[in-house]
């Protein structure tokens, strides 16, 4: 009789102390049942084209195309060259190289304008290599004497780089710049087309 007396205790105190544990516990909050993460907004997207396009009088000698899809509200980066290692002097027997970055950086941010139109701002830099250039040295007439070139040819590297800030509408091509390299006599120019993406 006892041992059931003491067991039907243990039972109820086991049935009381889970029911203040319980009671304790702090509740689930509720779920958003049928609420989704906020939409973000995007702007109308644009397909801008650059043709940087190099001219020997009327001749077009070069032609290089780059292509970007811009979103409104975000501003677009385009990265895309090569390392020219260019020697710098020699340390014994072993010749030393100095790496340079050639090639085309191109930033694009585009923006809505009135009637339909939109401002494009944008920064290019671009830099391309000459090989074989003839440069006169300082020791020419020693070079002379010694039966060895007296010209020193290394390579150049040429840049072009500006900012702007233009205006298209849908379907139109601008030429922007361009300007005329003083070593060769080459005239560069860019040419900028957009298009509304549907």
């Amino acid at each position: 009789m006892k041992r059931i007396l003491i067991t039907t205790l243990m039972g109820v105190c086991v049935l009381l102390l889970g029911g203040s544990a319980r009671a304790q516990d702090k509740p689930n909050p509720p779920k958003d049942e049928g609420k989704s993460a906020p939409a973000v907004i995007v702007g109308p997207q644009v397909k801008v084209q650059f043709v940087f396009a190099e001219y020997e009088g009327e001749k077009k000698v070069k032609s290089l195309p780059y292509t970007m899809v811009i979103d409104t509200s975000h501003n677009n980066k385009l990265r895309m060259g090569s390392r020219l290692p260019v020697a710098t002097g020699k340390d014994g027997a072993a010749v030393q190289y100095q790496y340079i970055d050639v090639g085309t950086n191109l930033d694009c941010a585009a923006l809505t304008a009135q009637d339909g139109k939109y401002q494009l701002r944008l920064s290019l830099e671009r830099s391309w290599v000459e090989g074989d250039v003839p440069i006169s040295s300082e020791k020419g007439e020693a070079a002379a004497k010694d039966h060895l070139d007296p010209i020193f040819r290394q390579p150049v590297i040429h840049q072009f780089k500006f900012e702007d800030t233009i205006v298209l509408r849908d379907g139109q091509t601008l030429e922007t710049n361009y300007a005329t390299d003083p070593l060769t006599g080459k005239v560069a120019k860019l040419e900028v087309t957009l298009s509304v993406v549907k």
